[in-house]
């Protein structure tokens, strides 16, 4: 059994501080290198990451909790909120920063749960309609609101099997979701089609675009074709949309945006009953930090609209190359038909994990394969990932010809894991 650690009696001099941290990290992947494509980084060039460092450090010590004491988070949350919301066309709407995706995610549901309480009072047993696709926080949320989901299969294209969904509303559904795009296979769910089909039933829609959020209005802008997903679809109530994925924000800031402010009395939690008086919170935290507001007000500020607009380029210029060049490796195909840049590959005849095993044997940090069906995931997160693609693809080549050729197994416990364990 391991030997349970007790705590320091004595402190330590900061030069052995930053040797065991150091040490302790040694392990961690160079995420700089580019060789992590996958969804923990985001990372758009050493300027933009600067700034958020200098930001998180002024702003280290204030807490978003107190906005009296600290009006200069007030004042970045409510640009970074209104900056949002006009990338997402959302005027007459109201967003808050969050955690990350999952907390912005729970914020939503919670706010359809307490909206359908009032507009649909006549429901006992609410219950939540997503594609299997969906992000697992999803469930997260709904484990924690009570409320009982439902995933339905998706099509062949990996899009919204709608007529599924159809089949499974009743009427205890008060909410239904799409993604913007998918976590896994990278196609948008048909929200035009979805969010119609909630509103003519006064079903809560919410787009979870915690993944391309900040980046399909530039790719749009650029003149790239992507899907309807924002407010400008009519019956979509909410979005949430990650400020630390290509908002390119330090972690953890993500974005819960409502098309009608009239939807915050269902979000905010305000509480008298004790002896301090009223406590008042939009999110679900109570304490946050006012760092990571002002480091993403800062990044946002320092990019602006063609500063976002020259990176999404650049991430598209990598998504073309990988797009193009996994279909001609032998037996290798690329899943559905990716809208952004997040995608899927898979073999005709190798196992997933055998794949990536032996990309992680090459040095490229990969996550377990998808399932169902079983695909190897790519992420385009980082620009530095633009600087290895092509050793990315010579290495996926050369795996895959050793594997055709019977000539080598990989070690499967050097595959990472999505999530804490």
């Amino acid at each position: 059994m391991t030997k349970k650690m007790t705590f320091p009696q004595k402190g330590l001099e900061e030069a052995a501080i930053w040797q065991a941290m150091e040490c302790a990290r040694q392990g961690d992947v160079d995420w700089r290198a580019g060789r992590l494509p996958g969804f923990y980084v985001h990372f758009a060039n050493d300027d933009v990451d600067r700034i958020g460092k200098i930001a998180l450090e002024k702003f280290h010590a204030t807490n978003a909790l107190g906005l009296s004491a600290f009006p200069s988070i007030k004042k970045f949350e409510s640009e970074v909120a209104e900056w949002a919301l006009s990338l997402f066309h959302g005027v007459g709407g109201v967003a808050s920063i969050t955690s990350g995706g999952t907390e912005s995610i729970f914020i939503a549901m919670k706010t359809a749960r307490e909206w359908a309480k009032v507009t649909r009072p006549e429901v006992t047993k609410p219950k939540m309609l997503i594609s299997h696709s969906a992000h697992p926080a999803f469930d997260k949320a709904a484990k924690y609101l009570g409320l009982e989901v439902v995933r339905i299969m998706p099509r062949d294209d990996f899009k919204t099997d709608i007529a599924a969904l159809k089949a499974a509303l009743d009427e205890q559904t008060i909410i239904m979701a799409g993604s913007a795009p998918q976590f896994t296979m990278g196609v948008f769910d048909q929200i035009e089609e979805l969010a119609a089909l909630a509103s003519e039933r006064n079903i809560w829609f919410h787009t979870d675009a915690c993944v391309g959020g900040f980046l399909s209005p530039f790719a749009e802008q650029n003149g790239h074709q992507i899907p309807l997903w924002d407010f400008r679809v009519k019956g979509v109530k909410s979005i949430s949309a990650d400020l630390h994925k290509y908002g390119f924000a330090p972690k953890g800031a993500s974005i819960v945006a409502f098309s009608d402010a009239e939807y915050q009395q269902y979000q905010v939690f305000d509480f008298n009953n004790w002896s301090r008086g009223r406590y008042v919170t939009s999110t679900f935290a109570g304490t946050r930090s006012g760092a990571n507001i002002a480091a993403s007000w800062a990044v946002m500020r320092f990019l602006g609209n063609e500063g976002y607009c020259k990176i999404a380029e650049q991430i598209w210029t990598i998504r073309e190359t990988l797009m193009r060049e996994i279909p001609t490796i032998e037996d290798l195909f690329v899943y559905g038909d990716p809208e952004l840049t997040v995608m899927s590959y898979g073999s005709k005849s190798l196992d997933a994990a055998d794949i990536a095993a032996g990309l992680a044997a090459k040095g490229w940090h990969t996550v377990a394969p998808s399932l169902n069906p079983p695909a190897i995931n790519l992420g385009i997160l980082s620009l530095a990932f633009g600087e290895v693609v092509e050793a990315y693809l010579t290495d996926l080549r050369d795996v895959i010809a050793q594997l055709n050729a019977g000539e080598k197994s990989f070690d499967r416990s050097l595959i990472g894991t999505y999530g804490t364990k």
